[in-house]
């Protein structure tokens, strides 16, 4: 297991490019399973239509649209360590216990910017929100409590990272000139 330094700085870069390695808006699903390997199944985002689908990577969840591109990515850093794709490829597992002082001071350092966005109907919740280029975003949750009923925190922490884009409304789908990719092209 990584340092916890490891991950802050994974996830800074993450919030400023809006990519975590291969991961990317817009990266062509079997270019991502050729470079990490093939991903689980995550199942249908609709229970009528096969795409947008989920898939992931350690404990990254993903979903691609039926062009097979990356429509989002979160990290379900609340669980306290993930698997995340490594650079190089193959997984590494990552503390993810990170304080709002820490990622804070971390963002500032790596020159990001953000707007803070709270919630009126979700009390103890914050958001971090940038958007590293046009159409894209990146949000970093934070709460002010481990668990419901436990007390509030004196530091808010870090509960999920989101990545996600607007651009894509009509999609186009799988190439039909290209064979069955593999990913449930014939079923598109």
């Amino acid at each position: 297991m990584t340092d916890p330094t490891d991950f802050l700085a994974r996830l800074t870069e993450f919030f400023a490019t809006g990519s975590l390695g291969e991961l990317r808006y817009g990266a062509a699903l079997p270019e991502l399973a050729a470079h990490y390997g093939d991903p689980w199944d995550g199942g249908r985002i609709h229970r009528q239509n096969r795409w947008p689908h989920a898939f992931g990577f350690g404990d990254v969840l993903t979903v691609f649209c039926r062009c097979r591109q990356l429509r989002s990515v979160s990290l379900p850093t609340w669980q306290g360590e993930l698997e995340l794709p490594a650079p190089d490829g193959g997984l590494r597992t990552y503390r993810t216990r990170v304080a709002e002082s820490e990622l804070t001071a971390a963002l500032l350092a790596a020159g990001c910017t953000w707007q803070t966005v709270t919630y009126e109907n979700l009390p103890g919740q914050r958001t971090l929100e940038f958007s590293p280029a046009e159409d894209v975003w990146v949000a970093l949750i934070l709460t002010d409590r481990e668990d419901r009923d436990d007390p509030q925190l004196a530091d808010w922490m870090l509960y999920k990272a989101m990545m996600w884009g607007y651009d894509h409304v009509d999609c186009p789908g799988p190439d039909p000139a290209l064979p069955d990719d593999g990913w449930g092209a014939a079923e598109s």
